[in-house]
């Protein structure tokens, strides 16, 4: 119904234009008006010949609220090729007695009219609804950039009536930018000048749109934005402005993942296809944070069967119902997924799984990682990290599986506590076996990931809604942080680089002061650090260090085609030595966890204790 009103008032605007352009063409002299009705015979084939080309270019169909350059171009376009229709007709004396000038205005006449009235209406309606949202008091959002993200914002934000906040303008870094306006709203200025702009526009929001800026900048302008203490979105690109699901869905909060002062992950997807596609695989700790990230992206590749095993039921179940709903829906091409509950201590359970299926390869995620607890536990770590990584090297060797990639730590290089030398031995021991074996072992070495089980963002996260305070151990304390998803594509990027017996060592990025950190976690939670939340210091725990470390000083390192991605140079060791060591740790088991922990600095040379390493450094020590 609306859009044959449409047309008959497009129609309508025709047969006036008729009228006005005699009545032009004739100087408004009385002879206009018998002229006019010498040709109004010919006016409905006219009006005809103008609907059917309407109907052709959909001109009725236009949102007049959401009107653009293309719509108008389309009643420019049918208006033109009705009146070279027309004056076809009338120099084939179809229409006899037109003038060939009051088609030409009557052209112009109409295609200004319906313009006017289809911009109007945009206009009307985009002052209506910023005037209600002033009226109404509703939150009023600044844009930080002004380019080809920050105006689909602007415009979506200005015409969508079921989005209530207002735009006061724009802030954009660009010194030619400042003062011109955009949509009608002003460019105030840069980065400098926020602070200005909130207070004297009661800004509520600042939303950052600048997907395409690198990343320093980014991250500087975020961290800027967020210390002003007011609620920050941004968005990932314009693709995704773009997209059918609006604005809206488009914008995110804040997170701290993007305060992270690094380059964007990037992984050449066809080396990763050539390894996983069609392949055989099997995942260790496959529930965990960095296992069942493993999981995702592997099925991802389209694997010809996928196996996972992990000692936590729960955490099992979850990781294969969500590959199981997106089988359901299309997301995922079906493969063989299955799931086993096993401990990777019991070498028999490992070994029927072995027999059972050909693995291409095995990516082992599965380990004790707490250091806190496995100070307290050190024969427990012994058994699971140690023995446990013994019992699948063995196997992969037996089994003839291509390539072995182990999950490995920052805290290996020169370890202060159980953990990390646990972890440094399972190098040792990959590194000694892969001398003789067909199957290529390596191991990846990277920091902190964001949001991992028990890591420290979801405990001030929960300290935080718990009223507070924040703990951190010592307020010099630094990490190095990544997120799962990034940690995994390079775990499966440096596997494409594999010849056996690599370390690969990914680029953290700077490291991140874990004060800082919480910091802004208070923030992005909305609360001010020390006003709103307290930050309190706990002391270092047992094994822990100021400064983690990802490469040992003897290592050295070697670039990959990865930016991201180097490889420490092997230190190897005998397979009579490893034989040796495990002996050693296999006895300490018998006795008591202090004997536990001497085997660990016995057979990991760089396993120092924690006191010495975070003693303050001498002057002389520092130059």
């Amino acid at each position: 119904m609306r859009s044959f009103i449409l047309l008959i008032v497009d129609v309508l605007i025709v047969i006036v234009s008729y009228f006005f352009a005699t009545a032009i063409r004739f100087d408004l002299q009385e002879s206009f008006i018998e002229y006019f009705q010498t040709i109004k015979s010919f006016l409905p084939y006219i009006a005809l010949i103008h609907g059917i080309l309407y109907k052709v270019f959909k001109t009725d169909k236009t949102v007049w609220s959401r009107i653009s350059v293309d719509e108008a171009l389309s009643v420019i376009v049918a208006n033109f090729i009705s009146m070279i229709i027309i004056i076809v007709f009338r120099l084939a004396r179809l229409f006899p007695g037109i003038s060939i000038g009051i088609i030409l205005i009557s052209f112009g006449i109409m295609t200004l009219l319906q313009e006017i009235m289809r911009f109007s209406y945009r206009v009307y309606r985009r002052k209506s609804l910023r005037n209600k949202r002033i009226l109404n008091k509703n939150e009023r959002i600044i844009i930080y950039g002004a380019g080809s993200a920050g105006h689909l914002i602007a415009r979506e934000f200005i015409e969508n009536p079921n989005l209530t906040e207002y735009i006061v303008g724009f802030i954009d870094d660009n010194p030619e930018m400042k003062g011109k306006t955009i949509l009608g709203l002003t460019v105030f200025g840069n980065r400098k000048i926020l602070p200005k702009v909130i207070q004297e526009q009661s800004a509520t929001e600042v939303i950052v749109a600048m997907p395409s800026a690198d990343y320093k900048k980014r991250k500087q302008i975020m961290q800027h934005t967020l210390n002003l203490g007011i609620k920050v979105r941004t968005v990932g690109s314009v693709q995704n402005l773009m997209k059918d699901n609006g604005v809206e869905n488009s914008l995110r909060s804040l997170e701290i993942s993007d305060l992270l002062e690094r380059p964007e992950i990037q992984v050449d997807c066809s080396e990763i296809n050539t390894i996983i596609t069609d392949k055989t695989i099997l995942v260790t700790g496959a529930g965990g944070s960095i296992g069942s990230e493993l999981v995702r992206q592997i099925a991802s590749y389209g694997p010809k069967a996928l196996v996972l095993v992990d000692i936590s039921e729960t955490a099992l179940y979850d990781i294969q119902q969500e590959l199981e709903m997106k089988f359901r829906s299309g997301d995922l091409d079906r493969f063989d997924c299955v799931a086993r509950i096993a401990s990777i201590r019991e070498e028999d359970t490992l070994e029927r799984i072995f027999s059972k299926y050909s693995f291409d390869m095995v990516f082992h995620a599965a380990a004790h990682k707490h250091v806190p607890l496995m100070e307290y536990a050190p024969k427990e770590a012994i058994k699971n990290n140690i023995l446990g990584t013994r019992n699948l090297l063995k196997l992969s060797d037996k089994y003839n599986v291509k390539q072995f990639v182990n999950v490995s730590t920052d805290k290996a290089v020169n370890p202060t506590n159980v953990m990390g030398a646990t972890k440094r031995f399972n190098e040792m021991m990959l590194q000694s076996i892969n001398q003789t074996s067909q199957t290529n072992f390596v191991a990846v070495r990277f920091g902190n990931v964001l949001g991992s089980n028990g890591s420290v963002v979801p405990l001030f996260q929960k300290q935080i809604k718990q009223g507070g305070p924040v703990t951190v151990t010592h307020p010099d304390i630094i990490r190095y942080f990544m997120t799962i998803p990034e940690a995994v594509s390079l775990i499966l990027q440096a596997a494409t680089y594999a010849d056996g017996g690599e370390i690969f060592v990914l680029d953290m990025g700077e490291p991140v002061k874990i004060l800082q950190l919480a910091e802004n976690v208070i923030k992005l939670s909305g609360y001010e650090p020390y006003v709103d939340i307290e930050i309190e210091f706990t002391g270092l725990r047992p094994g822990e260090k100021l400064f983690e470390e990802l490469l040992m000083a003897e290592e050295g390192l070697q670039k990959t085609e990865n930016d991201l991605i180097y490889i420490a140079n092997p230190i190897y060791f005998s397979e009579e030595e490893i034989k040796k060591s495990i002996k050693t740790l296999e006895k300490s088991l018998t006795v008591g966890p202090d004997a536990a922990i001497q085997a660990l600095k016995n057979v990991v040379p760089t396993f120092v204790d924690a006191n010495v390493v975070n003693q303050p450094k001498t002057e002389k020590e520092e130059q």
